[in-house]
């Protein structure tokens, strides 16, 4: 009888063994993808972080950006106001200088005018001259008459 019972435990088939095998391998499989997936979750974190780290910079180039921005359109606004002033002077001198140009041409105008009335009045003195020394001569011919007849 004591064969008998070693017998049967012999031929009962023990599952235990290949259960906990199972069970390890489950463990180990599941404590791999848990590794796994930590070590994902870390690498992310990191390059999460530096992507914020690169966004916070990039915000504050942006930021520079729009202040060199703006510090260049009211340079351009003031170039423009500038622009609007000289043109504004070089409008006003050009038409001075128009209004000098003529006034220039009006005296050149009124100086030939009194030249040619000077040279007409210098021709009408020289003419008045000669009556005038013409009638001289006459008065001194008839002054000699005279007085050739008073002697």
């Amino acid at each position: 009888m004591a064969l008998a019972r070693g017998r049967r435990t012999d031929r009962r088939i023990d599952y235990w063994p290949g259960f906990v095998d199972a069970l390890s391998t489950l463990l180990l499989a599941i404590m791999f993808l848990l590794t796994v997936f930590v070590l994902a979750q870390f690498l992310l974190g990191r390059e999460i972080s530096g992507k914020d780290t690169a966004l916070s910079r990039l915000n504050s180039q942006i930021n520079e950006l729009t202040q060199l921005l703006a510090l260049e359109r009211s340079t351009a606004q003031d170039k423009d106001d500038s622009l609007a002033n000289l043109q504004a002077s070089l409008s006003a001198a050009e038409a001075e200088k128009s209004r000098l140009e003529r006034l220039l041409a009006q005296g050149a105008d009124a100086g030939d005018a009194a030249n040619q009335r000077a040279a007409a009045l210098g021709g009408e003195l020289d003419s008045q001259r000669q009556i005038s020394q013409q009638a001289l001569s006459q008065v001194e011919i008839l002054n000699q008459q005279i007085a050739a007849l008073r002697k």
